[in-house]
């Protein structure tokens, strides 16, 4: 299947492997705000997007939500509950619309204990995820929201391939825990500045280098866990 090229992790496992994995894997489609795992239930798909992208969102009981992790063609989601067996204590939902090799976890599980390869491999992925949750929360905490918001922008830019973030302010005030004003007035900021472009609905990097000028440390820092890694979404 040419598509498992599309993401990162499948192509970087041994053919025997994939091989193993592979009669069992399907093709979907994903659409914008699909909830592939439920918050607090068990995984029992996983997904390696290939042109989609996913994201974990921390759900309150006040219907309140905050990004905590983004994947896309670099991974898999569902992965740390997955190797815990255990109950997802996030909600994985659908960024950005796109295709995604879906597969049942047990065939995973499976494999995993057959292949000290391929354990290797996902237990560098999950500490990448586990770097990038923490990342986010202590970025959350201490940076200004026009810096936080350019970090965010550059990761769906690392793993978006060429697309424009169909998104509004208020699904971007959602994921990042902010107020619509306060995203608007960042993303005003940037655009001013000529890093992002925007109309009703999408954003457009426009100025990469300005964008990357305008962030936080936190993206600089991530993304060099992740090359130490072999596993840099860019």
């Amino acid at each position: 299947m040419a598509a498992v090229l599309k993401n990162k992790f499948l192509s970087a496992i041994a053919q025997e492997d994939l091989a193993a994995m592979l009669p069992r894997m399907r093709e979907v489609e994903l659409r914008k705000g699909q909830v592939l795992i439920e918050q607090e239930a068990a995984v029992e798909e996983v997904h390696f997007p290939l042109s989609a992208q996913l994201c974990n969102l921390t759900i309150f009981t006040d219907g309140r939500s905050v990004e905590t992790a983004v994947v896309g063609s670099e991974g898999v989601s569902g992965l740390a509950p997955f190797l815990a067996d255990a109950p997802c204590a996030w909600q994985v939902v659908v960024q950005i619309a796109g295709s995604a090799l879906a597969l049942p976890s047990s065939v995973l599980r499976s494999q995993a204990r057959e292949s000290a390869d391929l354990r290797g491999l996902l237990v560098r992925l999950v500490h990448d995820y586990q770097a990038q949750s923490a990342q986010t929360a202590a970025c959350n905490t201490v940076h200004r929201s026009t810096a936080k918001l350019a970090r965010w922008l550059l990761m769906f830019d690392d793993r978006s391939q060429g697309k424009k973030l169909e998104i509004t302010q208020q699904d971007l005030a959602a994921l990042m825990g902010m107020q619509r004003t306060t995203i608007n007035q960042a993303a005003g900021e940037l655009k001013t500045l000529g890093a992002i472009a925007y109309q009703r609905g999408y954003i457009r990097i426009t100025n990469r280098d300005l964008l990357e000028r305008s962030s936080c440390e936190c993206y600089e820092m991530q993304r060099r866990r992740s090359r130490a890694l072999g596993l840099d979404p860019a």
